[in-house]
């Protein structure tokens, strides 16, 4: 009994023991101590604000002659458009650059900086060529349909297209045409032979190595300048008849022996201003500003009116979609009919849309004009124009000193082979 009762002593012993031992772990834990604030300034990080968008850019580049900071009452014109569109727009910016050889400009930005490619750029129709082959422009198949309007030349829309796909806003043309002395034409001259019958002398550049008047009559005679085989090749039929006229005309005395030296329509409306001859082959741009006489279309070999031309188109460059809708209001707003035909008539270049052309002053004139810009026709590649128009004036050489236009095709043509 007695032990019994020591062991049951040692064991509530061992039970109070381990009760104190335990109480620090059950009990409620004690609250940290809560620190009071200081005078020195606790630093708080703060996110940055997002940075201010700054005016929406447009890019435009233009070549010099289209330069709107110039002088001139056409860049007036053209500077007051852009400005007045930035107005309507409130935030936007038209940044404008200069630039020669463009193509070769677009070609290093895209590679270097696509972000700074224009968004709207004016180019030849042989820099629209070489610019859509090299993939430096948006088609614009899908964005508008203003080309669909009808008041548009088809000489226009042979501008804008490449592989027939359009890629730009025609804005300006040019294209060769006869000024002629009205005292001695009572009426356009309607044929070679009434030209070679009247005894009137005719100039133009024969020395210019682009040769672009023999080559219209060429082309006007159904010549091409490559061979079936596809390479570079001249229809020596064609050809023959080519130089035949010029043969027949310088012969008659109606091709003077010293438009030899005229390297430039410049120097051949010269000596037509001069009164050293009654007609001139000379691109409408060069007399537009002076109206030298009555103007009337090139005349192909068939005696229908057949021309070459040349033109400028806004396309589009920018590597942001988005502003694609930016740009195209804006080439839009520079090829409405009134404002052509305000700013052309300044600039001395020929509309591209039939409105345009019926809104300038001289009655005369836009006629005339009219008629010539629906006798044009894209000038040929510059590939064609560098290969076969030395050609052309080595030919033309030969004729004035004397040979057959049919033995000088011949070997023409056997040269090329």
């Amino acid at each position: 009994m007695i032990r019994f009762l020591r062991f049951t002593y040692l064991l509530l012993l061992v039970a109070l023991v381990g009760c104190s031992s335990l109480a620090p772990i059950l009990s409620t834990p004690t609250p940290a101590p809560v620190l009071e604030a200081t005078s020195t300034p606790q630093v708080t990080p703060t996110s940055t604000p997002p940075a201010q968008n700054g005016p929406e850019i447009l890019r435009v580049w233009l070549p010099p002659q289209f330069d709107p900071s110039a002088e001139t009452a056409s860049a007036g014109l053209l500077n007051q458009r852009l400005r007045d569109f930035e107005t309507e727009h409130p935030g936007l910016t038209i940044e404008v650059r200069i630039k020669t050889d463009t193509v070769d400009f677009l070609s290093t930005t895209n590679r270097a900086a696509p972000a700074s490619m224009p968004d709207v750029v004016a180019l030849s129709y042989d820099q629209l060529q070489t610019a859509a082959a090299a993939g430096l422009l948006h088609p614009l198949d899908g964005l508008t349909d203003i080309l669909q309007d009808p008041d548009w030349y088809v000489f226009a829309h042979e501008l804008s297209s490449v592989q027939n796909a359009d890629y730009g806003f025609p804005f300006a043309a040019d294209a060769q045409l006869i000024v002629y002395r009205t005292s001695v034409f009572e009426t356009p001259p309607s044929s070679w032979e009434s030209i070679i019958d009247s005894g009137a002398q005719l100039t133009f550049d024969a020395s210019d190595e682009q040769q672009y008047f023999p080559l219209s009559l060429y082309i006007s005679a159904g010549g091409q300048f490559s061979s079936e085989e596809g390479g570079f090749a001249l229809d020596e039929d064609a050809l023959v008849r080519t130089l035949s006229f010029y043969q027949q005309a310088y012969e008659a005395g109606v091709i003077p022996v010293n438009i030899r030296d005229f390297q430039t329509d410049v120097e051949a409306l010269n000596s037509y201003r001069n009164g050293e001859t009654d007609l001139a082959v000379v691109w409408a741009s060069s007399d537009l500003g002076v109206n030298s006489g009555g103007y009337t279309p090139l005349l192909g070999l068939d005696d229908v009116h057949y021309s070459v031309g040349n033109g400028w188109v806004w396309a589009l460059a920018g590597s942001n979609a988005e502003k694609q809708p930016m740009a195209i209001e804006l080439a839009s707003s520079l090829i409405e009919s009134d404002y052509m035909s305000e700013w052309t008539y300044a600039s001395n270049y020929l509309p591209t849309r039939p409105l345009a052309v019926a809104g300038w002053e001289d009655d005369v004139v836009k006629n005339a004009i009219d008629d010539v810009l629906l006798a044009a026709h894209p000038v040929p590649t510059p590939e064609v124009v560098s290969i076969f128009g030395p050609i052309m004036q080595g030919a033309l050489v030969r004729i004035f000193n004397g040979d057959q236009a049919e033995v000088v095709a011949r070997s023409v043509v056997e040269s090329l082979k």
